[in-house]
């Protein structure tokens, strides 16, 4: 995949994904010096496979040696797992030496001599154990364990206490940073340390540099180790043990699901690795948590009043609730979240890199934090949860078990309007998130909602429903107001903002409100059957099965066809509605809808357009009447029979169109209109364009290309699929790479630079999670985000 240009390596961001991008220009090394008694050699950090490459575990903030370490537990070794060690050290290794079933079944019997007895002729032992002022955290990617390079699952890691504290403060944890609430902090950290539970294995003498070998050198993510002070559960003794681990410090840690409980649920819920599911991992350690409660009282109470694992339960429960009950979706999105449309629900103000949730960070409770940012800049992860629905296929069978890979829950499209999105399955089910003041999510309440019971919440997802009692086949988002054509019936329904008239198609004198929630067709077209529809600012528009035009709402700038004569209606609304054909009787198959223009695509590829001209957008020299009363078709080869357009998009003011040759699978774009903001990604010197020019997609082009270019396939952005913001554009190329230009204030466009040319989108891999191969990926442009998705 194209990278934007690398930045400094002191200024190297690794960003929040679920699949980790790095500059693959940079390498990024540890210096710490081992613990080991032998040679130091720092491994590298492979940003394709994930892990550190040679070398040996990096020692972390330690003084103790091996040496020291073995010389305090009698020449053998000790170590402390957490993760998998818990419930299964491998099929071979030495650790693998261990049985744990049966030290589980010795802490059991009443008779510790028997034990002993047991246990004495055994190289590795295993008891439970606490460590000291350590928390377990479920923040540490796994690209060759529980997940893989393209989708990344999680395993747990162990912080200090003081570490979790600066990661959701981001304050250095002493007594000198000025506050009292953070001396008081910090006294209790130190008074009332963490405690985690785990297993202690003690490694025979003999097998001791055996097994730091296999510890110490090996190809991992990011890995330290410590030497941590543990509690015997049996028998309350304090002992020094090894710790691997990983630190925030390592390419591998990923804040982000750290801080957001309900997506790390969901990558666990269908990631799988070489060691199998995600979820095999975080459930087993549930269940050893469980009965370590029950084996041991002392424990259980240690463990209630000084807790280090506030999470693996709650992620536990999500997880059920998440292959039972809901679907995750894996989204990504930039830009403005003001109204909730990327569904962020994380604090702090505006979020410039994933990496550096800085300290505005301020954990409210165990399930992240309930302040939404406002923007973000750079594409990063979205989760959109929703109910399961068992639908049935045409034969009337029910699936059994819903999942978005299986026909009815796949994705087909996504859509943004000026601050809402949609998601659109292939059985017509509808998801709406985001603005809703003016009921343009086709519901009263707002854009998700938590399941409750007696006034608490009885889920900790914040699911959203479906669209109501209407199958989509077919919508388009406006700015305050949203389209959608029925599925199997053609029928037309609008909600949203109405007080053009884009809604229901009736002019200043209706008796219903300017909002409305409720869908309801324009007035007149209750019999009329729909292909595409269209929505704008103040106006609609959409094409019927049999090829005609309608448009509806505001026509003050001429974006609307001259309403029929038809009369006012009772309570004095006069209808909005007109309707037009080309003279010849092609069919129209696509519309769109901009600010205050309308652009159609007819059977023959011509392009029509009608409305307001300020800008060039109507594909005519400016200066030719302002707007049209009926449409006319755009100047150049885009309005003529046979020019190989097959699809076109609008934002406000600019509009966008790919052709197809007939000898050629080559996908070749054309824009025009305003251009002021980069929204073309040509630099002209005009701030708009009159006529559609073709667009060349050179990484950082930054001018119209000349014929030769034109002809020219050098460094030439293969197109797969184009979509506009309201000031912006987008591409997305046949690698799934996309690539933006145009008007960036909120981070929309999630690139690198000004925004004058055409940029690839930084931050975070559009990735499918297993078993999907992505074929292809979605995605949607609004007023100030954008969102995509792969399937």
């Amino acid at each position: 995949m194209t990278t934007p240009p690398s930045p400094p390596l002191t200024q190297i961001i690794i960003t929040s994904t679920l699949q980790l991008r790095i500059p693959t220009s940079c390498h990024i090394t540890t210096t710490t010096t081992s613990m080991s008694t032998s040679t130091s050699d720092s491994g590298m950090w492979d940003p394709k496979s994930q892990t550190y490459i040679g070398g040996i575990v990096p020692s972390h903030h330690t003084a103790i040696d091996i040496a020291d370490l073995l010389a305090l537990n009698n020449g053998k070794l000790k170590i402390f797992g957490y993760g998998s060690l818990c419930w299964h050290p491998g099929a071979d290794g030495v650790l693998s030496l261990a049985n744990i079933e049966e030290d589980e079944h010795d802490h059991d019997i009443a008779d510790e001599a028997e034990a002993g007895t047991i246990k004495a002729a055994r190289k590795v032992t295993t008891v439970p154990g606490r460590a000291i002022g350590y928390q377990r955290c479920w923040s540490q990617r796994s690209a060759d364990h529980r997940g893989t390079t393209e989708f990344n699952g999680i395993v747990c890691t162990l912080l200090s206490d003081e570490e979790v504290w600066r990661l959701h403060h981001g304050e250095v944890d002493n007594n000198d940073n000025g506050t009292q609430s953070s001396i008081e902090d910090a006294t209790i950290r130190r008074e009332r340390p963490s405690m985690t539970e785990g297993l202690i294995y003690t490694v025979d003498v003999d097998l001791v540099d055996d097994c730091l070998a296999e510890l110490d050198f090996r190809e991992k993510g990011g890995y330290a180790r410590d030497v941590i002070e543990v509690v015997e559960d049996d028998t309350g003794n304090t002992v020094k043990a090894l710790l691997y681990r990983g630190t925030p410090d390592n390419p591998a840690f990923w804040k982000r699901v750290l801080m957001d409980l309900p997506l790390a649920a969901a990558i666990i819920s269908v990631a799988m690795g070489p060691s199998g599911p995600n979820d095999i991992y975080l459930l087993h350690l549930h269940k050893f948590l469980a009965h370590a409660a029950q084996h041991s009282p002392a424990a259980e109470i240690a463990l209630k009043d000084h807790s280090g694992d506030f999470h693996t339960g709650e992620l536990a429960t999500m997880v059920n609730l998440l292959q039972s009950e809901y679907l995750p979706y894996f989204l990504f999105g930039a830009g403005s979240n003001e109204h909730g449309q990327l569904l962020l629900n994380s604090g702090g103000s505006v979020l410039v890199s994933n990496n550096d949730l800085d300290g505005d960070l301020n954990l409210d409770g165990k399930n992240g934090l309930d302040d939404a940012m406002s923007e973000v800049h750079e594409l990063t992860e979205m989760l959109l949860v929703v109910p399961r629905q068992n639908n049935t296929d045409e034969n009337g069978t029910t699936e059994e078990e819903p999942s978005i890979r299986n026909g009815n829950h796949e994705p087909q499209s996504l859509h943004a309007g000026g601050g809402h999105s949609a998601l659109l399955t292939n059985g017509g089910d509808l998801y709406l998130w985001g603005w809703n003041d003016a009921g343009q999510l086709g519901r009263a309440s707002t854009s998700s909602s938590k399941s409750t019971q007696g006034g608490r919440a009885t889920s900790p997802f914040n699911s959203v429903q479906p669209l109501s009692n209407i199958k989509v086949n077919a919508l388009d988002l406006g700015h305050t107001h949203t389209l959608v054509i029925e599925k199997d019936t053609g029928r037309l329904f609008g909600f949203g903002e109405n007080g053009r008239g884009q809604v229901n198609g009736r002019a200043d004198g209706s008796t219903l409100s300017d909002s409305c929630h409720v869908a309801q067709t324009p007035v007149g077209l209750s019999e009329e059957r729909f292909a595409d529809v269209g929505a704008g600012l103040f106006h609609s528009a959409a094409i019927t099965e049999q090829g005609e035009l309608i448009t509806w709402g505001c026509g003050r700038f001429g974006q609307c066809l001259c309403p029929a004569e038809v009369e006012t209606q009772g309570d004095g609304a006069a209808p909005t509605v007109g309707r037009w054909r080309p003279a010849d009787g092609s069919k129209l198959v696509q519309v769109a809808c901009g600010r205050r223009h309308t652009v159609a695509l007819d059977e023959h590829g011509r392009v029509w357009t009608l409305g307001d001209n300020k800008y060039g957008q109507l594909g005519r020299p400016v200066d030719i009447s302002i707007s049209n009363a009926e449409p006319q078709l755009v100047d150049g080869p885009l309005g003529r029979v046979n020019s190989g357009c097959f699809a076109i998009c609008s934002g406000w003011s600019h509009i966008l169109a790919i052709t197809r040759g007939t000898d050629s699978k080559a996908v070749t774009m054309h824009g025009w209109g305003r251009n002021d903001k980069g929204q073309l990604g040509v630099r002209s010197a005009q701030s708009h364009v009159s006529a559609p020019q073709v667009l060349k997609l050179s990484l950082g082009s930054n001018k119209i290309p000349t014929e030769t270019e034109v002809d020219s396939n050098e460094d030439v952005i293969s197109i797969q699929s184009i979509c506009c913001g309201a000031e912006s554009s987008h591409v997305i190329d046949m690698d799934g790479d996309i690539y933006s230009t145009g008007w960036n204030e909120h981070g929309n466009l999630a690139t690198i630079g000004d925004g004058l040319s055409w940029m690839a989108t930084y931050g975070v891999s559009v990735v499918a999670p297993p078993p999907s191969k992505v074929e292809r990926n979605l995605f949607a442009a609004g007023g100030a985000h954008i969102i995509a998705l792969a399937k």
